[in-house]
């Protein structure tokens, strides 16, 4: 595993959940040395209790780059929010921007959309919201 995120409002204090990339096993001969890291789903860790609270895989012939947090408007707990990611599948050749339920890790996604090219997996993520960007600061 790795990359590890949190609620990023929280960094600095003690949190509760934590979520975090699963390595992918089985590459494709095809994809070895596109990418700098492959990920076959994350999982929701429970620090307090140290154990796994549950897990979503992307798919058999998908992987992505490492996993977002990014909470809800007006969250009511820390975990009330959305991990994302970009997802690319081997077989189809196409990557789709990917958004789930973190608070319930329900594995039917709240929002995928496909993507007009392929993202490579290995960049860090961030989310910025559409009221921060037009702050004058």
């Amino acid at each position: 595993m790795e990359f590890p995120i949190i609620e990023q409002n929280l960094l600095g204090k003690k949190t509760k959940y934590t979520y975090i990339a699963i390595f992918k096993k089985d590459v494709p001969e095809t994809q070895a040395g596109k990418d700098n890291a492959y990920f076959e789903g994350f999982i929701k860790y429970d620090l307090e209790n140290e154990k796994i609270v549950d897990r979503i895989n992307f798919g058999e012939t998908k992987a992505a780059g490492e996993v977002y947090f990014h909470r809800r408007d007006n969250p009511k707990s820390e975990d009330d929010g959305y991990c994302m990611s970009f997802v690319y599948d081997f077989a189809t050749d196409k990557s789709e921007f990917v958004m789930w339920d973190a608070k319930t890790m329900d594995p039917t996604p709240v929002l995928r959309t496909s993507c007009k090219a392929r993202v490579p997996h290995g960049f860090h993520t961030f989310f910025v919201h559409e009221d921060e960007l037009e702050k004058d600061d």
